[in-house]
């Protein structure tokens, strides 16, 4: 049981002071934060949610134990997934 900080990650220091297992740390080899998952308890028994996907900034930055988002795309903006592409689409056209 752990979660995991992938390449995503803006190293905005927003997660690392929140944790209560002192589980996240800056990755020198892997350019960003990452969380030891010997330490990571999922906030479990802290708090209901985890703390350092409820403060983290970019969706999809975060993976639970089986590999999928905590704040998955369109989470954060309430922006779907599709309405985000077909807009992008429409900007670089123009």
């Amino acid at each position: 049981m752990a979660l995991q900080i992938i390449e995503s990650c803006v190293n905005c220091y927003a997660c690392e002071p929140l944790c209560p297992s002192k589980a996240i740390f800056m990755s020198s080899k892997a350019g960003h934060f990452r969380i030891n998952p010997n330490k990571c308890t999922e906030c479990e028994g802290d708090y209901q949610d985890t703390q350092c996907a409820s403060i983290c900034p970019i969706e999809g930055a975060i993976l639970d134990a089986n590999g999928i988002a905590v704040n998955p795309p369109g989470s954060l903006t309430g922006i779907p997934p599709e309405r985000m592409a077909e807009v992008m689409a429409e900007l670089q056209a123009h």
